[in-house]
């Protein structure tokens, strides 16, 4: 009877998944595709389900501030790994009635709602009507810039008759090096200016002058292609063609302030520095890695302009850095970069270390100061390691006991989020009494003998098998040594001497270090051998057992 009312609840709890699943599916996204935007110029929100509602949303709400020039809907359908995934789309052409500070509502989609969304909208840039069909604009977000800032230019296209093609020409700056960097796609929207309707084609660029003094940017030259009025055309790709000229622009660059002390010149829009640890840091032990990620993000500037983070020395821990991961993020608004530097540590001996401060010093352009990002100070606890050969192989899959502990815990997340303390007890007492864990025999604790551990450490070197190089190898040193003493490869690499030590820091680095240079075992199974020799050769003289210390 307890066991078919532990059924039904978990029957119950499934369901319940089940629900609160299809409502996360079922969330309304809310995307534009500019922000800010300019008053009487059109720009799109998009608005995203995975279900469609049984009528169309209200959209008329959005008439108190905004004009809507059209909308469309659009359904779409997938399979992801067997299964259909529907989603629905409806794109509204909007285009703002005044200059300010808007908020889209929350739209109802049945019993779903949209997040609310606030939209920034700017005078035009024109400041009269142009008196041509055809206008080409080359803009800047400011006249003045730090050396090796971002500067945000513009090349507006404006067509008020009908064009087939177009080009930009290309930015040539020559008395300043300047690095340009394109932003996305060109965008494509329209405009009112007095009683009439522009097309806009809209492209920009981020630059960044590496020298201060007088940047001027020559005028860029663009190519329309006007729509043919003839019979005989078809396709109207054979009208007319015309060249248009921006107006030239210049920009005050100006140097290092002297404020700013750091060994890095990073001016930015804003910086942050991010922590971030696989694996429990409560939990640590002497031998095992556990690998932390340093991720430097900065609003302004490139992945290529941030430098290395500078990792101190700990005492009792060693660090293997991998490659840096750079990444550009471009929007609209200008680039965003980010560094990220992940380390894994492997600490020596249980006891407390600290790890000391990072701290990236830059420029804040918004408010014009120097400001530090930093990640504290952090002092972790290490306990020390159980003398067995664990396996760190990814491949290896995890073991009947391992599985259901890393399954309960996500149903406990899951049934935490829904249910009552009371029926989790209960499903946690079902689960885990309708499984038995294996406990690994005596034998698979205890280390082999001398000649077993010898053969699989040469097996491992011959196949330059790192993996297997690193079980073999302590279990060829706590053969060698007292059990007691060897707990990791650390603790073996000081038993060995400075040699011998050497190579397992390469295969440690092999290891953790991801470097990409493959790891060799010649040199290491070379040097056991050596060392066993020169052991064996110290007994025999003084008539006594192998001394398994190389300090003594």
């Amino acid at each position: 009877m307890v066991s078919q009312l532990l059924k039904i609840r978990v029957v119950i709890i499934l369901l319940w998944i089940l629900v609160g699943s299809q409502e996360a599916m079922a969330e309304v996204r809310v995307d534009i595709d500019r922000n800010p935007v300019q008053v009487n110029e059109s720009f799109q929100l998009v608005f995203s389900a995975d279900q469609s509602p049984d009528r169309d949303p209200d959209f008329s709400i959005l008439q108190q501030h905004f004009l809507i020039l059209g909308s469309t809907r659009s359904n779409s359908i997938s399979i992801i790994n067997g299964e259909y995934q529907r989603s629905v789309k409806w794109t509204l052409k909007l285009m703002a009635k005044r200059v300010g500070e808007f908020m889209v509502p929350a739209i109802r989609f049945d019993q779903y709602r949209s997040k609310p969304l606030q939209i920034t909208v700017q005078p035009s840039r024109i400041a009269s009507v142009p008196n041509n069909q055809l206008v080409l604009e080359l803009l800047v977000d400011k006249p003045v810039a730090y050396v090796q800032s971002q500067l945000i230019l513009t090349l507006r296209l404006l067509s008020a008759t009908n064009i087939s093609a177009y080009e930009f020409g290309d930015i040539k700056i020559e008395d300043v090096d300047t690095v340009v960097e394109s932003l996305g796609d060109e965008l494509q929207y329209q405009t009112r200016i007095g009683d009439k309707t522009y097309l806009v084609l809209e492209k920009k660029l981020a630059l960044f002058p590496q020298q201060s003094g007088r940047l001027a940017v020559p005028p860029v030259i663009a190519e329309v292609r006007l729509r043919s009025a003839s019979k005989f055309d078809p396709f109207r790709s054979g009208g007319e063609i015309r060249q248009l000229r921006s107006q030239p622009l210049t920009i005050d660059v100006e140097p290092i302030p002297a404020e700013f002390v750091g060994p890095y010149w990073l001016p930015a829009q804003s910086l942050e520095l991010r922590e971030q640890w696989q694996g429990d840091i409560d939990k640590l032990v002497a031998g095992e890695p556990v690998t932390r990620s340093l991720t430097l993000i900065a609003d302004g500037l490139t992945a290529a302009q941030l430098p290395e983070l500078v990792l101190s020395q700990i005492d009792g821990i060693k660090q293997y850095p991998d490659q840096p991961g750079l990444e550009n993020s471009l929007t609209s608004k200008g680039v965003s970069g980010s560094r990220q530097q992940k380390v894994a540590l492997i600490p020596g001996a249980a006891g407390s270390y600290l790890l000391p401060e990072i701290s990236v010093p830059w420029w804040n352009l918004q408010t014009g100061k120097m400001e530090t990002a930093i990640i504290p100070a952090r002092e972790i606890s290490v306990s020390a390691a159980v003398n067995t050969v664990v396996p760190v192989s990814p491949a290896v899959s995890e073991s009947p006991a391992v599985a259901p502990q890393i399954l309960s815990e996500n149903i406990w997340l899951w049934i935490s989020l829904l249910l009552a303390s009371g029926w989790i007890l209960s499903v946690l007492y079902w689960w885990f009494s309708s499984r038995r864990r294996r406990q690994p025999s005596k034998s698979e604790w205890e280390s082999p003998n001398l000649s077993v551990a010898r053969k699989r450490l040469g097996r491992a070197c011959d196949a330059d098998d790192a993996v297997a190089a690193r079980q073999a190898l302590l279990a060829w040193g706590r053969a060698m040594f007292a059990p007691g003493e060897v707990g990791n490869l650390i603790q073996l690499a000081n038993l060995l001497g400075s040699e011998l030590g050497g190579e397992i820091e390469k295969l440690n680095q092999s290891l953790y270090a991801e470097a990409g240079t493959p790891w060799r075992g010649r040199d290491l199974w070379s040097l056991c051998q050596q060392f066993e020799i020169a052991n064996a050769s110290t007994s025999q003289a003084s008539g006594s057992l192998l001394p398994l210390n190389p300090g003594t």
